[in-house]
């Protein structure tokens, strides 16, 4: 039964087993890494209210520590942080719900270009796969050139450093 649910609905089984334990037996804070992922806006938004609700219980309030890529948790949370690596090492910086939002909404952004360009890949005929592989071998012939010019730039950017 399981098998035949998308990844979004087993996603919500999953988190409503949690969310029904926690109800019965608390624990002091739970730790979940994307829990949103495979859920759409409006249950990423639901997700939110009921982690916002169960933090700010007034008899037993609970700790989330949760980390995301999607506004709807960014937006309910108290504190957000983000983790750079420098140099191999990660660091950790406060975030201010502003800054948080507009770097998800830049991953976001990104995202939807990859998913965009990817699209208009996939050809939709035999005329369409022939055309693709003609623009696919153009675009690589392109971007390879491109390439080379960048790999110029940036040697010429870093011989100060």
């Amino acid at each position: 039964l399981m098998s035949q649910l998308s990844g979004g609905q087993k996603a919500i089984v999953a988190l409503a087993i949690v969310f029904a334990i926690q109800r019965c037996d608390p624990a002091p804070f739970y730790l979940f890494d994307e829990l949103d992922q495979a859920l759409d806006s409006t249950y990423r938004a639901a997700v939110a209210a009921m982690i916002q609700r169960q933090a700010n219980h007034p008899t037993n309030p609970t700790q989330f520590v949760t980390t995301t890529f999607r506004p709807e948790l960014v937006n309910v949370a108290a504190k957000c942080y983000g983790i750079s690596l420098q140099n191999k090492n990660s660091n950790i910086h406060a975030l201010d719900k502003t800054d948080a939002l507009g770097f998800v909404a830049d991953l976001m952004h990104e995202e939807e270009a990859v998913g965009t360009v990817s699209a208009s890949a996939v050809p939709r005929s035999s005329k369409g796969k022939k055309a693709a592989r003609r623009k696919r071998a153009t675009s690589s012939d392109e971007e390879d050139e491109e390439g080379e010019e960048d790999e110029e730039d940036d040697d010429a950017g870093s011989e100060g450093s």
